[in-house]
């Protein structure tokens, strides 16, 4: 326990040094190409200890809540670049090291917060048109129901989660969003998304976004698809350009 407390003062310690600190953002914060330059300076590196994705190996998740979080960017730079702990110093040149922290700092902050390039008014037009996203994704009153509703999602998402979710959308799946494809015994068939499943019920969210319980005696045959409804070829049917369009329309979506 003694040990314990030795380690957890100094980091709380520096943290709460952090929330005193200055709030000023430093100017690469957000910058999505330097974001890009700090992913690979991490992945040549501190991905051996955190995790190619930040969620944490040898070393603790840099995405779950932790004492890093409140840290203000200098601060942050400054935990990178000296080390803290058995985290080694990683002593990078200026530009490099606030890269690194920018990286760092991107995985965990709402994209709504974050610069992004790419032209929304563009990314909007596609959402609503050519890519077909409204068709199963709500945004306000808009949009259809077989996906997740996206109208929070520049606050409930980050921007590398958000890029990755249109190019891998089995990446990461969202709760409640199972597809099942349904037979009874009268020889109607359904399918839905999984919102409850029971020994005894099952429950189907239908296309129109109505809500059917089946008793599961009902039921004759009953099919769980493993892959998302969401079609996994975005990456070839829309540019890189088009993606970066489509990300900067997503993240600037919450609630007023």
């Amino acid at each position: 326990m003694g040990k314990l407390i030795g380690i957890l003062v100094p980091v709380l310690a520096l943290a709460q040094h952090g929330k005193d600190d200055e709030k000023a953002r430093h100017l690469f914060m957000g910058d999505a190409a330097r974001i890009e330059a700090g992913r690979k300076i991490y992945a040549g590196g501190c991905a051996g200890c955190h995790g190619p994705e930040g969620m944490g190996g040898r070393g603790p998740s840099l995405v779950e809540r932790g004492a890093w979080h409140p840290m203000s960017d200098e601060m942050l730079f400054k935990t990178i670049q000296n080390g803290v702990g058995i985290m080694p110093a990683a002593k990078l040149p200026e530009d490099r090291g606030w890269e690194l922290a920018a990286f760092v700092r991107s995985l965990t902050a709402p994209a709504i917060e974050m610069k992004a390039p790419g032209a929304a008014a563009a990314g909007a037009m596609l959402f609503w048109g050519r890519a077909g996203c409204s068709a199963c994704h709500r945004i306000g009153d808009k949009g259809g129901f077989t996906g997740p509703n996206l109208s929070n999602v520049g606050r409930s998402s980050t921007l590398p989660k958000l890029r990755r979710s249109i190019l891998e959308p089995d990446y990461e799946r969202t709760p409640g969003f199972e597809r099942a494809e349904v037979v009874l015994r009268d020889g109607a068939k359904l399918s839905g998304l999984v919102k409850d499943r029971t020994n005894y019920q099952l429950q189907l969210q239908l296309k129109d976004g109505t809500l059917r319980t089946l008793d599961m005696k009902q039921v004759e045959a009953l099919d769980l698809q493993s892959t998302s409804a969401m079609p996994g070829d975005y990456g070839a049917r829309l540019s890189r350009e088009e993606i970066t369009n489509l990300v900067s329309f997503l993240r600037q979506q919450s609630p007023q």
